[in-house]
């Protein structure tokens, strides 16, 4: 065969390809947006049911949950009418027995739809099974803010809720309100924002963490949307918000004299003085040896202060001297 009669095989190949693609293009999107979906909301299973009908008539709808062994985990049975062409049954299931809603993914829907005795004709039934897991949608949490933050602070936190992309789709703003609590260990959760999402999804939570409070914890995220509750945690670190000044009168000192010690504390949260704190003062020679240690704590003006005298006879060289704030195995904040 010819160059020529090979370039007009191809050519024809190519045009009939793409006048399949333009006949069935419009079918294989109708298919795609008759797919069944379902949300979970409250221990509730909401389902719409796509169908495709040659004849109108009524019926029986049988929908069931099924596990993975075929158990039957929920069942509704109701007297629907069908359209002919397009349309969807709106059903309703709700499990025998609580399921979580990572459980719930598991599992998978059977439907089917019997017509009734006064069809004017024979219909086969409607039937189908869909795995969860591949229907449900669900919203997404985001969260824009930082990982550290200073205990007793007010922050600013943004939080964007969405219905889970699929297929490349983009992702659809949803409504509903968020909870946010901060976990703490051995403690009940606290409560730090109640609020609504706007039209776009999103609010702007103004949250107030605890006084006194510093470490690594969660902040749980709470979304309740039309289509579902869903929650996201966040690893976030408090950090006490206190500043030391550590002073001593002067540089330089020689054995046999008195050191004058003075912390002043500062809380950066409100730039008031740190009052009533635990520090710690702590002394190391030139070579690492603890020659001093004091407990106290600060005044109502943020102040802590000590004395030390030098021995007569002590290892020259440079001294470090230290304030920790809170326990002095593992001090809030130190100078």
């Amino acid at each position: 065969m010819s160059s020529f009669h090979r370039f007009r095989v191809l050519y024809a190949v190519a045009a009939l390809a793409a006048a399949l693609l333009l006949v069935f293009a419009p079918v294989l999107t109708r298919v795609q947006a008759r797919r069944l979906s379902a949300s979970y909301t409250r221990g509730s299973l909401s389902l719409s049911i796509p169908y495709r009908s040659q004849h109108a008539g009524a019926g029986r709808l049988t929908v069931e949950l099924l596990d993975p062994e075929d158990h039957v985990l929920g069942r509704t049975e109701s007297n629907v009418d069908i359209a002919n062409g397009e349309g969807a049954w709106q059903e309703s299931i709700t499990p025998d027995k609580a399921i979580p809603f990572d459980e719930i993914l598991w599992q998978r829907i059977h439907y089917r739809f019997v017509y009734g005795p006064d069809s004017p004709i024979e219909q086969p039934a409607i039937d189908g099974i869909e795995s969860v897991s591949e229907i449900l949608r669900r919203p997404v949490v985001r969260v824009l803010g930082q990982s550290e933050y200073l205990a007793g602070s007010r922050a600013s936190i943004r939080v964007i809720v969405t219905d889970a992309s699929e297929n490349g789709t983009p992702s659809v703003p949803l409504a509903g309100s968020v909870h946010i609590e901060l976990l703490i260990p051995d403690r009940p959760s606290q409560s730090l924002f109640t609020g609504k999402l706007n039209r776009r999804g999103s609010l702007e939570a103004a949250v107030q963490f605890p006084a006194g409070l510093t470490g690594t914890y969660d902040l749980r995220f709470v979304a309740d949307t039309p289509i579902g509750s869903t929650e996201f945690k966040q690893s976030i670190t408090l950090k006490d918000t206190a500043s030391i000044l550590l002073t001593t009168e002067k540089p330089l000192y020689q054995p046999g004299q008195t050191l004058h010690i003075r912390a002043l504390s500062l809380d950066r949260a409100d730039n008031k003085a740190s009052a009533n704190r635990p520090l710690t003062f702590e002394l190391e020679d030139s070579k690492g040896n603890k020659v001093f240690k004091k407990s106290t704590s600060t005044d109502a003006y943020g102040i802590a202060s000590t004395e030390f005298s030098l021995a007569d006879e002590v290892n020259l060289g440079t001294y470090h001297l230290r304030a920790l704030m809170g326990d002095p195995a593992n001090p809030s904040n130190t100078a």
